[in-house]
C-alpha cells in the first residue's frame, strides 16, 4: 500500500502549479467514498493560493465524501519537517477526528506519522460556535 500511495503522490506532485514558490505539494485523502488527490495551486495574489491538503479535502467533499480516514502528504523537499499549514489544519479540524492519521512523506520516500491532534492540539470548531450562541 505504501508504494502505491507514494507513487500516486509523486505523480500528483507533477500537477502542482507553483511558479512562485517552486515548492510543490500533493495530498491524498482516504475517505468513505474512496481516495481523492489534490496538489497545491498558487496564484499571483498569494492569499488565493490553495494548498494540496485543502485541494484533496475539497475534491473529496465535492464527490460526496463524509468520513475522512487518513491524509497523506508529500512535498518536493527531501526534508521531513514539512507539515500542513495552519489554514489546512483548521480545515482538517472541521472534517477530521483529532485522531485521524496524517502521513508525511519526504520527496525521497521517508515517512513521519502524526495524528491531527499532534499538529493542532487546539482548534476552532462548531463546538465553539454553538457555545457562543448560548
Amino acid at each position: 500500500m505504501k508504494d502505491q500511495i507514494y507513487s500516486q503522490l509523486k505523480k500528483e506532485l507533477k500537477n502542482s502549479y507553483s511558479p512562485y514558490s517552486k515548492f510543490r505539494t500533493a495530498a491524498l485523502v482516504v475517505t468513505d467514498k474512496g481516495n481523492y488527490l489534490g496538489c497545491n495551486i498558487e496564484n499571483a495574489s498569494y492569499s488565493l493560493t490553495n494548498c494540496a491538503e485543502r485541494s484533496a479535502i475539497f475534491n473529496a467533499i465535492s464527490n460526496g465524501a463524509k468520513q475522512f480516514k487518513k491524509l497523506y502528504l508529500i512535498s518536493s523537499s527531501n526534508k521531513l519537517d514539512v507539515i500542513p499549514c495552519g489554514s489546512c489544519l483548521q480545515v482538517m479540524a472541521e472534517f477530521f477526528k483529532p485522531t485521524t492519521p496524517i502521513v508525511v512523506y519526504s520527496n525521497s520516500g521517508k515517512i513521519v506519522n502524526y495524528q491531527l491532534k499532534d499538529l493542532l492540539p487546539k482548534s476552532f470548531t462548531k463546538k465553539e460556535l454553538n457555545n457562543a450562541k448560548k
